[in-house]
């Protein structure tokens, strides 16, 4: 029996075993418009098609500042694998799927880590106030503004997994445009529970005015509206235990939406990406399961290790009784491996008889 090393660590994301992390597609796709079908407006649509794609896989907009990255652009078209033209209400798109295997080997090449196709999925409470007569309401899936298709649209671009609220009979029992508004994010986390999300975010919208001294208030009465001065955005994230806010500014709503969104992937590719640390990548750790008794269990397993970003192999090392061992050899850090993990609702760490996870990797099996 080969002696069993033990990955001893502890982890952010545990709380998240129950919920199943989104499967993002389409993650090598662009599609962009195009005004002819001409060698040239072709070629700079895959340009524009490969800019697309590097910043969905990579999870980050700053490997576009990259010179490496921007020395392959000029080659765009021999990183696609198939193409097509396609029209939509009367706009031509030029539409692209990338070899998956080579746009992972340019960007691990130019130093940045890939961010694999199951991702954290996010439910955003975001209240807009209407600048002509101060209401604020709530935007929901259903919801007919262009700030839901300016966050939808967005966050599709970025390769993310982004949820509104229904605001049917149970949101509205449990949640008002207050709540939103006073950013209330542990109470508005309990109420965001049947959503079955990873993060909850709550961002609310409003015009910025001009500070007025008492003095000229009677006059600005008169003109019936305070001088603006954009729009501000203010935010707050949860993420299990951890919490984090902050503002944006700008000139209009969706420009802001637009910005926030982008900032919100970028956060996320931050924890979640592997890391293109060379001398962590080749290291093997061991996965202990405590309920695989038959084959097909082990090769469910097995198979979902095996498609975790961060793996490049995955081997069964011990068999005992319901006991399996798993060698799990990597392509990232070990953080990477536990951060993937936490987004598996399939895999539930195993607890002590206090009800905390035991030191050493140890999981159940849940169908």
């Amino acid at each position: 029996m080969k002696k069993v090393w033990w990955l001893w660590a502890g982890c952010l994301f545990w709380v998240a075993l129950t919920v199943q992390a989104a499967l993002v597609p389409n993650l090598y796709d662009a599609r962009v418009p195009i005004a002819q079908q001409s060698p040239k407006a072709q070629q700079q649509a895959s340009r524009e098609a490969l800019r697309q794609v590097l910043v969905k896989v990579r999870g980050n907009r700053d490997i576009l500042e990259s010179q490496p990255i921007r020395n392959k652009l000029t080659s765009a078209e021999s990183f696609i694998s198939q193409y097509r033209f396609d029209t939509l209400e009367g706009q031509s798109y030029f539409v692209a799927t990338f070899d998956n295997q080579r746009i992972d080997e340019l960007i691990r090449s130019a130093g940045f880590p890939i961010w694999g196709s199951r991702r954290p999925s996010s439910l955003i409470w975001l209240a807009v106030e209407n600048p002509e007569n101060g209401e604020r309401n709530i935007v929901s899936e259903q919801s007919l503004s262009p700030y839901r298709q300016q966050v939808l649209a967005t966050a599709e671009a970025r390769g993310i997994a982004v949820n509104l609220p229904l605001m049917d009979i149970d949101d509205v029992v449990r949640v008002g445009v207050y709540d939103v508004w006073g950013r209330f994010i542990d109470s508005m986390v309990d109420a965001s529970s049947r959503y079955q999300v990873e993060s909850v975010v709550l961002a609310r919208v409003y015009p910025r005015r001009a500070e007025v001294p008492a003095q000229e208030e009677e006059m600005l009465a008169e003109a019936q509206e305070a001088q603006e001065l954009g729009w501000q955005l203010d935010w707050n994230f949860a993420l299990g235990a951890e919490r984090d806010s902050g503002s944006l500014q700008g000139l209009s709503a969706e420009a802001l939406l637009q910005d926030f969104i982008d900032l919100h992937a970028d956060n996320l590719s931050a924890r979640y990406a592997i890391h293109n640390d060379v001398e962590q990548q080749g290291n093997i750790v061991y996965l202990q399961f405590n309920n695989i008794n038959d084959l097909s269990l082990y090769a469910q397993v097995s198979k979902l290790l095996s498609s975790l970003s961060v793996v490049s192999q995955v081997s069964l090392e011990q068999q005992n009784n319901s006991t399996s061992i798993f060698a799990v050899r990597l392509l990232g850090t070990e953080q990477d491996l536990l951060n993937a993990i936490s987004l598996e609702r399939h895999f539930q760490r195993q607890l002590d008889e206090f009800g905390q996870p035991v030191e050493s990797l140890q999981f159940n099996w849940v169908p």
